[in-house]
């Protein structure tokens, strides 16, 4: 850690980051909240909710080899100061009574889906500037860190909501903001230049040459598997409960302090992630938290009435994905040829999260339609799914960081 503290730029990424999740976990809160406010309609919402994640998804797809080519220092910068703009537009829009949602969830889909571009710029800019050995421990500050976001955004555009829905959303205009000006300033000319008889490889080529990696590593192709039936339940379980609660009359800060329950659980497993991934190889992780999270959604169907009881239940079902989180970033740095983070990262998550898009519609549909029990039911199951797929023999057989690091695969 104390290796992370002196190291040029880390902490001015940290930053960035915090601030950029800090405004997308408020916006986690507020849009749904508006949404479902001003339209009544939980499928809408889910629907739109579902929209924004689809264009996420397909804004991926060229985020890596777009980060890998015009650097991911310029990437950062130009991409959180145009989501600033987005937001103050949507902010101006509310303020003075234009509720338009096909403008404000047109706006909104374009600020979610720019936000492809924050997993591959700070995964590119920890190879850039953290050393080999410290890459475990920066992710899991990193996944640390988004919870912390999360347990801090939600709760307050809860509570900034239920002043003014126009005061929440200028506060994550402001947010993204302050994000662009603490971008960490890394130059081209810090990454190693191409020799000059190599060709710069097209920005298709560059995001193929990602996809195949992943694809052609059982490691990393099983971890895709895994997360994109996980990030089904994982894109649905939240936004069902702030529909249930919200429906039953909740205020605006009740459900964002449900809403931050299950990442403050995430946190406080943080602390302990660093040292576990050293430990404990990846696929023993996966399972442990992928079996306590769906424990957790079983467990809500029974408790979900029960504010205080949901609120313990989350935080305990996100106590052990902090580790499982970490490792997979430390493990896909570990094993990533030098220059092709971002199109690496680009490819193991865009395969990963294509599925979130029907989480957040099945949240919506299955709440007008079936309830909130028997939604959960439903949702607990895929959990189950992607919990058994981590028993396969490519993810049980990853190694121990520690010997990733020094065999220098």
């Amino acid at each position: 850690m104390s290796n992370l503290k002196n190291t040029p730029g880390y902490q001015r990424l940290v930053g960035t980051m915090a601030l950029n999740q800090s405004a997308y976990a408020m916006a986690a809160v507020a849009i749904p909240l508006l949404v479902f406010d001003v339209s009544g309609n939980a499928t809408l919402t889910g629907t739109i909710s579902g929209l924004s994640t689809a264009a996420l998804v397909v804004l991926s797809l060229p985020a890596g080899a777009l980060t890998d080519t015009f650097h991911a220092s310029t990437v950062l910068r130009l991409v959180t100061l145009t989501q600033a703009i987005l937001w103050l537009g949507i902010t101006a829009m509310v303020g003075f009574g234009a509720t338009s949602l096909l403008v404000i969830a047109g706006c909104a889909i374009v600020a979610t889906a720019l936000s492809a571009f924050d997993a591959p710029s700070e995964q590119s800019l920890i190879q850039q500037i953290v050393a080999p050995d410290d890459f475990g421990t920066a992710n899991a500050i990193a996944h640390g860190r988004e919870s912390a976001a999360a347990v801090i955004g939600g709760p307050v555009a809860g509570f900034l909501y239920s002043l003014a829905p126009a005061v929440c959303l200028a506060v994550q205009s402001c947010l993204h903001g302050l994000a662009s000006v603490l971008v960490p300033n890394r130059k081209l000319a810090d990454a190693p230049a191409p020799s000059s008889d190599e060709s710069s490889p097209s920005l298709a080529g560059t995001a193929a040459e990602g996809f195949r990696f992943v694809f052609n590593h059982p490691g990393p192709r099983w971890i895709t598997v895994v997360a994109a039936i996980a990030n089904v339940p994982m894109s649905a379980f939240i936004l069902l409960l702030i529909f249930s609660y919200r429906d039953a009359g909740a205020s605006a800060f009740v459900v964002g302090l449900i809403s931050a329950a299950f990442s403050a659980g995430v946190i406080a497993g943080s602390f302990f992630a660093g040292p576990l991934t050293k430990r404990v190889p990846l696929g023993k992780l996966g399972t442990m938290a992928l079996a306590a999270f769906t424990a957790g959604l079983f467990m809500l169907t029974l408790v979900h009435d029960n504010t205080a009881a949901t609120i313990v239940t989350l935080f305990a079902a996100g106590l052990p994905l902090a580790s499982f989180n970490s490792a997979i970033g430390a493990f896909t740095a570990a094993v990533t040829p030098e220059g092709r983070m971002g199109s690496v990262t680009t490819a193991s998550t865009v395969p990963g999260i294509f599925l979130m898009p029907a989480g957040a519609i099945l949240a919506g549909f299955g709440f007008e339609h079936w309830g909130t029990t028997a939604s959960l039911a439903v949702i607990s199951t895929l959990a189950l799914v992607s919990t058994a797929l981590t028993f396969v023999r490519p993810l049980q057989r990853i190694p121990l960081l520690t010997a990733l690091n020094s065999s220098g695969s």
